[in-house]
C-alpha cells in the first residue's frame, strides 16, 4: 500500500536505461494489466455468504508476485474449515479460515511488505541492486527467500537472513 508500484518501476527503468540501451520515455507499448493485492492485505476474508481465496484474498507473494500456489493452499484452508462446518453445523468454524491464513503466511507477508517499502526507495534500490548483481551466493539467498524456498529443516544462509530479517519485523507490529 505504501509502495507506488508505477512510480518504482519508472524509476528502475530509468537506472537501467543505459545499460540495457532502453528509453524509459518511450516504452515499446502502454501498460495493461491491472494491479493484484498482495500480501494478505484484503480482508475481511470471511463473511456471512462468501469467503476469499487466492489472489481475491490478497494471497499473493509480495516478493514476487506469484499465487498460485497460494489460490491452491488458500482453496484448500477454505475447503477444510468450510467442511468442518458443515459436519459440525457451526458456522463459527469459518472464522479459524483467516487465523490459518494468518498463521501461514502472516509472518512471511510482512517481511515481503517491508522489504517492498525498502526497495521502493531509489536510492535503496539502486544501491541493493548494484551489490546484488555482482554476488551469485548473494542472490541465490535473495531468489530462495523470495520464492519462499526456505528449508525449515535446516539453517542455511537464506534460511539465516530471513530468520533476522523476520526478527526485525516483528520489532514493528504494524509493518
Amino acid at each position: 500500500k505504501d509502495v507506488n508500484t508505477s512510480h518504482l518501476l519508472d524509476s528502475y527503468a530509468h537506472m537501467v536505461a543505459d545499460k540495457w540501451e532502453i528509453d524509459p520515455t518511450k516504452p515499446e507499448c502502454k501498460a495493461t494489466s491491472g494491479k493484484i493485492p498482495m500480501g494478505g492485505s484484503v480482508g475481511p476474508k470471511i463473511g456471512p455468504t462468501h469467503i476469499v481465496i487466492g489472489d481475491a484474498a490478497g494471497s499473493v507473494n509480495p516478493f514476487n508476485g506469484e499465487g498460485i500456489d497460494y489460490a491452491y493452499e488458500t482453496a484448500h484452508m477454505a475447503a477444510d474449515v468450510t467442511h468442518d462446518a458443515l459436519v459440525s453445523g457451526d458456522a463459527m468454524a469459518l472464522k479459524r479460515y483467516e487465523q490459518l491464513i494468518d498463521d501461514e503466511y502472516g509472518q512471511y507477508f510482512k517481511v515481503a511488505r517491508l522489504f517492498a517499502r525498502v526497495i521502493g526507495q531509489p536510492v535503496l534500490m539502486r544501491e541493493l541492486s548494484r551489490v546484488g548483481i555482482h554476488s551469485r551466493t548473494l542472490m541465490e539467498w535473495v531468489l530462495r527467500i523470495m520464492a519462499n524456498l526456505l528449508r525449515p529443516d535446516e539453517l542455511g544462509p537464506a534460511e539465516a537472513a530471513y530468520k533476522a530479517a523476520s526478527k526485525i519485523v516483528r520489532l514493528f507490529p504494524n509493518a
